[in-house]
């Protein structure tokens, strides 16, 4: 096996067993709609505990002091929907990106457990980063 071929079995198993954010997260949980830009958007600056999602273009989309529900917009603007269900509760906002980023961490983790077994000379964070951009995920 080589590295294309390990990239693309790995993107292919996360496709095929990957789930939904936020939707399969919050189904249990009252929610509410919140309108989204439906294009891609990006983590801005932080200032004076203030965080900011911008578009590409620079322009403010969001600003707010809590940044679990930054990385609860980033993470569901993956498929640049243009409305997400969002928790009532910002206590469920934070358990459920913890939850989304804890499904994150363990698939790295099985990528480079994987990796040293199979081609142990390869670059695990230029091998992960080729996986995680082509499914469009990231990690905050």
């Amino acid at each position: 096996m080589n590295e294309k071929d390990f990239i693309n079995n790995w993107i292919e198993k996360i496709e095929s067993n990957f789930q939904k954010f936020p939707n399969d997260y919050v189904s249990n949980i009252e929610t509410e709609n919140y309108e989204m830009p439906g294009k891609p958007i990006a983590l801005g600056s932080e200032l004076f505990g203030q965080f900011e999602i911008v578009d590409l273009d620079g322009n403010p989309v969001l600003q707010t002091d809590d940044y679990f529900f930054i990385k609860y917009v980033l993470y569901s603007n993956r498929l640049k929907p243009a409305s997400i269900p969002k928790p009532k509760n910002d206590s469920e906002i934070a358990k459920v990106v913890k939850e989304y980023e804890t499904l994150l961490d363990s698939i790295m983790k099985d990528i480079k457990s994987e990796l040293m077994k199979l081609l142990p000379t390869s670059d695990f964070l230029r091998i992960t980063n080729q996986i995680f951009s082509a499914l469009n995920l990231q990690r905050y």
